[in-house]
């Protein structure tokens, strides 16, 4: 597949998601307050879903070989995006005061299902199908879903400050881009590295958060960008790492952490207010 292709698909969502941010902000009223008690939008996840669908729409139109690698997981993880994204939204605009696994399974066990558990649900089963997708023996296919369905969750616990999920994921998106260069897959991490970064200003600016359905469908390509581009070593070492960061933010809290640790603290802190 043609880099420029690529590099096409990129751009396309990076010009576009800054459109697609102020009109979803402007249409939509003041929600959830943010870290400083401020009322904002929890919809930039919208606007970062829309960049990725157009930018996978031009790479379709322009050349996408039908016996390209990557074809059938870069199609299975769009759409298993858009779920992730429908699932996040209806969450953050139908959600309860639920927080975390426990919650979740705590109103699971009352008989009162939270839309959480619905997101959960959808997470591990995206993860499943799409590390089933990639292949390998059961230990990496296994390393892969766990991966994958962690960092689907984990970028939502980082969206609670300003820019925080999209300047610690889209690294990793970045990277598994270029790793992945010249696989069908490689356009999704494309559109999913533009569209972050379209976004972005605006949540450093707090004039919106990316809420569930922006942050979950971040996590997702992130976990599903290094599952295909790690080797089954280092895949190993990514899920456990996913893992322990998880346990960290049910327990410690990963906001803790990061004021704990100077370079960490800085590079949170990095292009926002405070």
């Amino acid at each position: 597949m043609n880099a420029g292709i690529e590099a096409l698909v990129a751009a396309a969502a990076l010009v576009s998601a800054p459109v697609f941010a102020a009109v979803v902000i402007r249409r939509t009223p003041p929600g959830s307050e943010n870290w400083r008690g401020r009322p904002v939008p929890r919809t930039l996840g919208l606007a970062f879903g829309a960049s990725i669908a157009l930018g996978s729409a031009l790479a379709t139109w322009v050349d996408l070989p039908p016996r390209s690698g990557g074809r059938t997981v870069w199609l299975a993880g769009f759409l298993f995006l858009l779920v992730v994204l429908l699932v996040g939204f209806l969450d953050d605009t139908r959600g309860g005061a639920e927080r975390g696994f426990r919650d979740h399974l705590r109103s699971l066990a009352r008989l009162r299902p939270s839309t959480g558990v619905a997101k959960l649900v959808a997470g591990i089963g995206s993860a499943v199908v799409l590390a089933v997708l990639l292949g390998g023996g059961w230990p990496r296919v296994v390393a892969a879903a766990v991966l994958i369905a962690v960092s689907t969750n984990l970028a939502n616990v980082l969206d609670v400050r300003p820019g925080r999920a999209l300047k610690w994921f889209l690294p990793l998106v970045a990277a598994s881009w270029a790793a992945l260069s010249g696989d069908a897959l490689a356009l999704l991490m494309a559109a999913a590295l533009g569209a972050g970064l379209g976004v972005l200003p605006f949540d450093l600016a707090e004039s919106g958060m990316l809420g569930d359905a922006g942050s979950n469908p971040l996590g997702m390509v992130a976990g599903l960008g290094l599952a295909a581009a790690l080797s089954t070593p280092w895949l190993y070492v990514a899920a456990a790492l996913t893992l322990a960061l998880q346990v960290t933010a049910e327990t410690v809290t990963i906001s803790r952490l990061i004021e704990a640790v100077p370079p960490l603290r800085w590079f949170d802190r990095l292009g926002r207010a405070s």
